[in-house]
């Protein structure tokens, strides 16, 4: 029998509330009244829902059970053929330099992390809100730092310039992920998001995979733009909904 419920423990521990997550992507009536009913049984606050979103019956299933959309997760892909390589809108800076992070520049990096914070799921989610988004965000480009992502780069004016974007990647079986990119609001438009890009794209075929991939938001078209002009196709979409069961 499927599991229709799963705990998320990192989720649960980090926001300090019992969290889940939906295992399917399609629901019916009788099936948000099953995982309803395991949810109160797993004492749950709060689910997470990755809908299909070519499924009106998933659609006002979710509506009507008071699931609220908070995100349109879109995926993109970037595959390693032959295609010639893209002209982007703005080019790369002879002076923008792309490098590793330095130890002392983690509170910088936050700072850029919090900015990229403004676009994710949980802004949009009174349950949650701009605080706690800020701070996942926060810690998530520390962690990057310090291991949780297989490399990290960082866009400099200058090699001893100031921190002004960032991007970190990870590798799974034969496709590269990035993970968490920005630019800080200042210097956006200026080539150096192209510059963080196309370096993870060369850290990736170095790394013997096909492909790359990246998940952004559909309200980001900034970011998806970007990744369009750097030889990106949109994978798939899929809705986002959380419910809170308790506050």
């Amino acid at each position: 029998m499927t599991c229709l419920v799963e705990p998320l423990p990192w989720d649960s521990e980090f926001f300090g509330l019992p969290i889940g997550k939906i295992t399917v992507c399609q629901l019916d009536s009788d099936h948000a009244e099953k995982v309803l009913a395991e949810a109160e049984r797993q004492g749950l606050a709060c689910l997470y829902f990755q809908a299909n979103p070519d499924d009106p019956e998933t659609v006002t299933t979710a509506e009507r059970y008071g699931f609220h959309l908070v995100d349109v997760r879109v995926v993109l892909e970037h595959p390693f053929d032959n295609r010639p390589a893209p002209v982007p809108r703005y080019p790369v800076p002879s002076n923008l330099v792309i490098d590793s992070p330095r130890q002392d520049e983690i509170p910088r990096l936050q700072d850029i992390s919090a900015q990229i914070s403004f676009t994710s799921r949980y802004q949009f989610d009174s349950g949650f809100g701009p605080v706690q988004s800020e701070r996942l965000y926060r810690l998530w480009i520390e962690k990057a730092c310090h291991g949780y992502a297989d490399v990290v780069f960082v866009a400099r004016w200058g090699v001893s310039g100031e921190a002004v974007g960032l991007i970190t990647c990870t590798l799974d079986g034969d496709t590269a992920h990035i993970q968490l990119a920005g630019v800080d609001t200042a210097h956006r438009r200026s080539g150096v998001g192209t510059g963080l890009v196309q370096a993870a794209l060369d850290w990736a075929r170095g790394q013997d995979v096909r492909q790359m991939q990246v998940v952004t938001q559909a309200r980001n078209v900034g970011a998806q733009r970007l990744y369009q002009q750097m030889g990106f196709f949109t994978r798939e979409m899929t809705l986002y909904y959380h419910k809170w069961l308790k506050k």
